[in-house]
C-alpha cells in the first residue's frame, strides 16, 4: 500500500530510532497500524499524525505517562494541564539554575587545583546545594538576625568565601600529622578564623557562642572534608590558637 511504511522507513521519515518506536509499542503508546504474520511492522499516515502528537506533548514536558493518559481521554482539560506543566517548568528551570550556579561556583574555587580530595568537592557542593537548609540549621543555634546577616553577602564575598574555604581544607590535609601547635598549622587556622571574621564581623565571640550550645553533628546535612581524626586534629589546633589569644573554651 501506498501509505504503508516499514519501521525503518517510518523510524527515517520521522527521526524517531527504531528502538524509540519498539519502546512506544511495548507500553501501548504507538502501535503500528498493522503487523505481517512474520512479525513485521507496518505504520500509516494516521500514525505520522499520532507521533506529531507525542513529540509535541514530550516538547511542552508531559511524561510518556501522561501522555498515554492524555491519549485515552475524549477531551482535554487543558487549561489545568498547561497551566500544572509550565508550573513543572519553572521548577525544573530554578533546578536547572541552581546547578549552573554551583558548576560556576565549583569551577571558580577549584581553579588553582589540578587535583582536589573528593571529600572536598563534596562539602563544597554541599554549601552551595544545601545554602537554605544550612541557614535554618544555624538558627537553631545562633541569632535569627546574626545569621541572616551572614547569608545577606554579596556574590563576589561568597565566591572568596568558598574559594578560601576549599584552600582551606586543601592545606590542612597536607600538613595533616603534624604537631597541631606547629607554626605552619598555626597559620593555616588563623587563616581558617580569618574568613571566618569575614563572614561574622567577630570570629572569637562567633567560636566561643558556638562552643556553649549542645550542637548536634547532622552529617547528612553539613558532610565535613575531614576524617573523625582529622577534626579532632584541627580541633587541638584550634585550642591552641585560641588560648594564645586569651579565649578558653
Amino acid at each position: 500500500m501506498k501509505d504503508r511504511y516499514s519501521i525503518g522507513a517510518f523510524s527515517k521519515k520521522t527521526s524517531t530510532t527504531i528502538r524509540t518506536l519498539h519502546y512506544y509499542d511495548e507500553i501501548g503508546l504507538l502501535k503500528p497500524s498493522y503487523v505481517s504474520d512474520k512479525g513485521r511492522r507496518f505504520y500509516t499516515n494516521n500514525d505520522f499524525v499520532t507521533l506529531q502528537k507525542i513529540l509535541t506533548l514530550k516538547f511542552l514536558g508531559y511524561s510518556l505517562e501522561q501522555i498515554k493518559n492524555l491519549f485515552q481521554m475524549n477531551t482535554w482539560d487543558l487549561k489545568d494541564s498547561l497551566s500544572f506543566q509550565k508550573r513543572e517548568m519553572m521548577r525544573k528551570k530554578e533546578q536547572i539554575e541552581h546547578v549552573m550556579k554551583a558548576f560556576d561556583y565549583a569551577i571558580h574555587s577549584l581553579e588553582d587545583y589540578e587535583e582536589v580530595d573528593p571529600s572536598i568537592f563534596i562539602s563544597l557542593i554541599n554549601n552551595i546545594q544545601m545554602e537554605q537548609e544550612h541557614k535554618e540549621w544555624l538558627k537553631g543555634y545562633l541569632d535569627e538576625t546574626v545569621v541572616d546577616e551572614m547569608f545577606n553577602i554579596s556574590e563576589e564575598k561568597r565566591l572568596k568565601l568558598e574559594k578560601d574555604w576549599v584552600a582551606f581544607s586543601v592545606k590542612i590535609k597536607k600538613v595533616r600529622g603534624r604537631s597541631p601547635e606547629d607554626e605552619e598549622v598555626q597559620e593555616i587556622i588563623g587563616e581558617m578564623m580569618d574568613s571566618v571574621e569575614e563572614l561574622t564581623g567577630d570570629a572569637l565571640a562567633f567560636v566561643q557562642e558556638i562552643s556553649q550550645k549542645d550542637v548536634e553533628e547532622d552529617t547528612w546535612l553539613i558532610p565535613s572534608p575531614f576524617t573523625k581524626e582529622e577534626e579532632e586534629w584541627i580541633a587541638d589546633a584550634l585550642s591552641i590558637y585560641l588560648k594564645r589569644r586569651g579565649v578558653e573554651l
